[in-house]
């Protein structure tokens, strides 16, 4: 039976990706008077998709696709169901419904089995840009497994995505059922008008709604504006009679350490300076960063369009006696990434003692997948190995800053760095990308330019203050 999809709020396996991240995302969706679009790419990007184009190459080599197309999600349920009872081996683009429950798999499959429909059933799978398992993909592929259950009478054993590389990830739904219909209880309830309590983790970062829900946060000096706090240490410290910042902070440590024993003392150490450094705006060093001495530096910062598996820009600032330059080695295509990668190779072998600074992992991770794929010398290899320094590992452990956040933007606007364009971030610069590739326009890949050549001078700031502040 195909239901009207319009009878409730609908919940899709975006919901669950919402949820994860931040369950006030789903309450201000569905409650809020204001509704906030997303740019069309946009809600790719969030939901770890990409493009159409790279979907389709990525299930390439898949035999007999057939692709719902009808627009209407009626219809494509429609669609959707008489290619189940025909049997098609592979079904792109699928829907699936039952009552209020709407799910997008990318991908349906045909495998062997007894099901409603004959002697098969059909398992769902997503393609991802994420290379990893992550908790919001399998609560998706559950969300799956339950409306495939509904549909053809028999739920499958496996969820699935599916990489860039084209490599399939499995993982047994049993593994995460349970936890599943324990946020799905708590989405309907959200959906029916129950509030979720305030907390504010960095997922919360990716929703529309994220400046209401730090204005909330802020408002009742929330605990969860701790840097990277645990639910579980908050529940825990409200079990103690300690609901805010401000009381967290105004209590000696030894107080806390008898009030709150299910949290370890290193950890009620941390949340009270991160507390004290809240509440007097002001950051806290814990102990000395010791950095290299260098003629030359080299300040390191990639810039990817996570929709295409495509990174397209490495930009350099080459810092030598107080001087800076920048060297972007950029691809127009991922036609042109090896030799990309060729150019930043040669240039890193010509500063082969310089320290090369970044910030987080992401560089890392790229630096050794392009070695994997395109090659990379000896000499080069133990290079980059030897001289890449991760600046927030260094800080993570030395200093307590007043910020609940502590990526780049967050750190380097408090030291007080600015960025050349009012609304630089990694995901608008993904959207800017997207559009030079259609128009080709100079003054937007110039944006692009100054807004990575922005992020390695924010490094090289950053670096030179912790130099002076911590050094």
């Amino acid at each position: 039976m195909v239901y009207s999809l319009y009878m409730f709020h609908k919940i899709s396996e975006k919901t669950f990706y919402q949820y994860v991240k931040c369950p006030n995302w789903v309450y201000f969706d569905v409650h809020s008077d204001r509704k906030k679009p997303h740019h069309p790419l946009m809600e790719r990007l969030i939901d770890d998709g990409m493009i159409d184009a790279k979907q389709r190459e990525i299930i390439s080599d898949r035999e007999e696709i057939s692709e719902v197309t009808a627009e209407d999600p009626d219809d494509a349920f429609r669609q959707t169901l008489a290619f189940m009872a025909e049997g098609r081996q592979v079904i792109y683009h699928g829907v699936l419904v039952d009552q209020h429950w709407v799910g997008h798999p990318d991908v349906l499959e045909k495998v062997e089995g007894v099901s409603r429909f004959g002697n098969y059933y059909y398992v769902a799978s997503d393609v991802k840009r994420s290379r990893y398992l992550r908790d919001e993909f399998k609560f998706q592929g559950c969300f799956y497994a339950e409306l495939l259950m509904k549909i053809q009478e028999v739920k499958p054993v496996n969820g699935y995505v599916i990489t860039p590389d084209k490599m399939v990830l499995s993982y047994p739904i049993e593994e995460m059922e349970a936890q599943f219909h324990l946020n799905l209880m708590e989405i309907e309830k959200i959906i029916a008008g129950k509030k979720p309590a305030h907390f504010v983790t960095t997922g919360c970062k990716q929703s529309p709604w994220f400046s209401e829900c730090r204005e909330e946060s802020e408002s009742c000096d929330d605990l969860s504006l701790l840097n990277r706090v645990w639910r579980e240490e908050v529940a825990a410290l409200h079990e103690c009679n300690i609901n805010s910042i401000g009381e967290l902070a105004s209590l000696p440590l030894a107080e806390l350490e008898r009030r709150v024993p299910n949290v370890s003392v290193s950890r009620l150490e941390t949340m009270h300076e991160q507390a004290l450094a809240i509440k007097k705006g002001n950051h806290l060093i814990k102990r000395s960063i010791d950095l290299p001495v260098s003629k030359i530096e080299l300040y390191f910062d990639i810039e990817s369009d996570p929709l295409r598996d495509f990174d397209y820009l490495l930009g350099v600032l080459k810092v030598e006696n107080g001087q800076s330059s920048y060297h972007p080695f950029m691809a127009e295509s991922p036609a042109q990434e090896s030799a990309t990668w060729i150019e930043f190779c040669d240039f890193i072998a010509q500063h082969m003692e310089a320290p090369i600074y970044h910030y987080g992992f992401f560089e890392q991770e790229v630096v050794r997948r392009f070695a994997a794929r395109y090659g990379i010398s000896e000499i080069v290899e133990e290079a980059l190995d030897r001289n890449m320094i991760d600046l927030i590992e260094l800080i993570r452990p030395s200093i307590i800053f007043p910020l609940s956040f502590y990526s780049l933007k967050d750190i380097a606007s408090y030291i007080g760095f600015h960025w050349r364009a009012d609304d630089a971030s990694g995901a608008n610069s993904v959207l800017w990308f997207e559009e030079w590739l259609s128009d080709k326009s100079p003054k937007l890949l110039q944006k692009i330019m100054e807004y990575n050549e922005d992020d390695v001078l924010a490094t090289w700031k950053l670096k030179d203050w912790l130099v002076k502040n911590a050094g």
